[in-house]
């Protein structure tokens, strides 16, 4: 049966064929709704670089189609691994369980020709959240951290919700100068507050509440000196899953993952940009090798991390992506319930885009502004007509000018996202 491979033009299908480099993630749907049945095996490019959105409501397997991506990355040839990490940003608390083989889905999974099997993904949590993890007899594999001195005044007033210009904001860039005057990047949160204290140039309730706002962000936990540089999250073959679920109950917390976002995208896209220019050099020496891995960057909930209003500490780092990662070798997956609440910059850039069903207008609408001229009908069309089960979804391919209808194989590790039932049901 011939295969179908998303994602890629003419000139990739001659250099790499239709399977090498690829991920296979389901099956093209031939028919309408009841009439629905799936036909050819469907396989995502994972050779180039790409922008690519996930969407769908709360059910439709939008987490789940990104396991899948996940699972297939990790598990790619071993000279396209080699050359590959991905990163995994899981606010939602889910992906932890993919060190665990999905044995309830065993069947199915047979009717696919697939075995139930656990993933080796690095997980890595906050710091400061260690014992949370181990109350909840969740098994974790490292610790994370970033280095205040990494962080610029722009953001931490984005962190902070603070104008620049505003006392709060000016004595916020004061402190930053000074410190790093005196200190260079090796500083704590609590050398910042000691500057804040020291600063009686200001009005008290100004530095008073500026302390505030830092004495908050050493309740997150994320904040440390000896911080692992960004290599250790994206090496070679890798698949890191950073937890930032638990913010969620901490004040500021969503600004705590941004602030994490936004510098490991700025360091990462930075670290690809000085490699390729080594690759550059050697390629014209006859030499073809990548000096760091092609970094692909899956975001759930990414909404939160670059909104349509409003801006915080990763809206930036990940428009740079958008942008221009194709050139460097930088991947972004970027899934969520709401396309319309992000950022429609980063929206237009996306070359691939995968929808499960969407009933919310406003959502529709979203990805109807950039419809394709290769689309035939009206998204609304292609929506109404998929299947009523999960996993089912259309693909925008940007590179083929194609629109296919896909379901989503069932993964292979478990997936801990599913919704809860009020009947337990005993395992066969």
């Amino acid at each position: 049966m011939p295969e179908i491979t998303v994602g890629r033009d003419d000139s990739d299908l001659e250099e790499y064929g239709e399977e090498f480099a690829t991920a296979f993630i389901g099956k093209h749907i031939v028919g309408e709704q009841q009439e629905a049945h799936t036909a050819n095996p469907l396989h995502l490019d994972i050779a180039r670089p790409h922008v690519m959105g996930i969407f769908g409501k709360r059910g439709t397997g939008k987490s789940y189609t990104m396991g899948v991506l996940a699972e297939e990355l990790k598990q790619s040839e071993e000279k396209v691994k080699d050359n590959l990490s991905t990163l995994m940003i899981d606010s939602m608390g889910i992906f932890w369980s993919m060190k665990n083989p999905n044995e309830d889905d065993a069947v199915i999974l047979d009717h696919w020709d697939l075995n139930p099997q656990q993933i080796d993904i690095d997980l890595y949590v906050p710091e400061g959240h260690v014992d949370t993890f181990r109350e909840k007899d969740i098994q974790f594999d490292r610790t994370f951290a970033i280095k205040p001195g990494d962080l610029n005044p722009g953001d931490w007033a984005l962190a902070f919700d603070l104008d620049i210009t505003e006392p709060m904001g000016v004595l916020l860039e004061r402190i930053i100068n000074d410190i790093r005057d005196d200190k260079g990047k090796t500083y704590t949160i609590e050398n910042l507050i000691d500057y804040a204290y020291s600063h009686d140039d200001f009005e008290d309730n100004v530095r008073r509440a500026l302390i505030n706002r830092f004495e908050r962000a050493l309740d997150w936990g994320i904040f440390s000196v000896d911080a692992p540089d960004v290599e250790e999250l994206t090496g070679r073959g890798n698949l890191t899953v950073l937890d930032v679920s638990m913010f969620e109950d901490l004040s500021g917390g969503w600004s705590a993952r941004t602030l994490i976002v936004g510098l490991l995208s700025r360091k990462i896209l930075r670290k690809r940009m000085e490699s390729k220019r080594v690759e550059e050099i050697e390629e014209m020496e006859g030499i073809r090798t990548t000096e760091s891995p092609i970094v692909w960057m899956l975001i759930d909930e990414a909404h939160q991390f670059a909104p349509e209003e409003g801006e915080t500490a990763a809206t930036n780092p990940l428009l740079q992506w958008a942008k221009i990662g194709r050139e460097p070798g930088v991947s972004m997956v970027l899934a969520t319930q709401q396309p319309n609440k992000l950022d429609s910059r980063i929206l237009s850039q996306m070359d691939i885009l995968l929808t499960h069903r969407l009933t919310a207008q406003n959502d529709i609408d979203a990805l109807g502004n950039i419809m394709q001229t290769y689309m035939q009908y009206d998204i609304t069309e292609y929506i109404d007509n998929l299947p009523r089960q999960d996993g089912a979804g259309i693909i925008l391919d940007d590179n083929s000018e194609r629109v296919y209808t896909v379901q989503i194989r069932p993964r292979l590790s478990w997936h801990a996202g599913g919704t809860p039932s009020a009947v337990k049901q005993e395992r066969t």
